[in-house]
């Protein structure tokens, strides 16, 4: 299955093998822009010394790893850069019986007002046939932020539950027990929330397809709201390389939560090297 766009990066990864500054002030701008090029500038290192192990065996079999860049990283209708872009780096491992495991990383300037640091996302889990068209997968996975000068720890962690139809509809729900997070209704630290999510893609002839999804974001725990996401765009893919173009959706409470980090209405490019 191709990535789907919301928030199952990393199952879509998997399936490809062949926030405040310090809560109580702002960065200046000239800061911000300073912490974006010093955080890409260590994730180029982290590809450098990760990727060049990993293509000298991706070769072998279980092993699967990708390079990606994109205009802005979305994730679940909230920009994560906030209109800015992002380098991308995923390494996988799966055995012949389903099980994996695998990391995934990208800078990230979290809402709001430029608190850069590097997402490092570490998941395992399992995936396994329910029929000849039918896949369940189940994933347990820690977000963690490297380099972040944000006083409160961000890091937080998710399992979820995917059932896929022929590769190319996945439907999962996923729970986060500790999420912290900061918004313009306040500052939720290590609470519960939920998400569903919804997924497809259309195979068109010629190395294109056509992808979709929506998600429903339960943060009533957090700050007593709920938010609806989607995205529609356009795939091209060329022997080991994809290329997506597409529009993010997002309700208005998401721009009550996030304001400018709202991603209702960005168009986003990403390109993206697999091996």
């Amino acid at each position: 299955m191709q990535p789907v766009h919301l928030g199952i990066r990393i199952l879509a990864t998997m399936e490809m093998r062949p926030e405040n500054v310090a809560e109580s002030g702002r960065l200046a701008p000239s800061a911000g822009r300073y912490g974006i090029r010093r955080c890409r500038d260590a994730l180029i290192q982290f590809i450098a010394l990760a990727g060049l192990p990993l293509m000298s065996c991706a070769a072998d079999g279980p092993w699967s790893a990708s390079i990606g860049a994109t205009t802005d990283y979305v994730f679940r209708g909230v920009s994560q850069t906030y209109d800015s872009g992002a380098l991308q780096l995923g390494a996988n491992y799966q055995t012949p019986q389903g099980w994996f495991a695998g990391t995934w990383a990208s800078n990230v300037d979290p809402y709001p007002f430029g608190a850069t640091a590097i997402e490092l996302d570490l998941y395992t889990g399992i995936r396994r046939p329910l029929g000849d068209d039918v896949n369940a997968t189940v994933t347990y996975t820690h977000y963690q932020y490297l380099d972040d000068r944000r006083p409160a720890r961000y890091d937080y962690d998710e399992f979820a539950l995917s059932a896929s139809y022929l590769d190319e509809l996945i439907a999962t729900v996923s729970y986060q027990p500790n999420y912290t997070v900061y918004s313009d209704l306040g500052f939720a630290q290590r609470r519960p929330s939920l998400a569903y999510e919804l997924g497809g893609r259309w195979p068109l002839p010629k190395g294109f397809a056509l992808t979709a999804g929506a998600g429903y974001y339960d943060l009533h725990r957090l700050f007593g709201v709920g938010y609806w996401a989607g995205d529609a765009g356009a795939q091209y893919i060329y022997r080991s390389v994809t290329l997506d173009l597409v529009r993010f959706f997002a309700d208005s409470t998401v721009n009550r939560l996030y304001e400018d980090a709202s991603a209702n209405g960005t168009w986003v490019l990403s390109a993206v090297y697999r091996f």
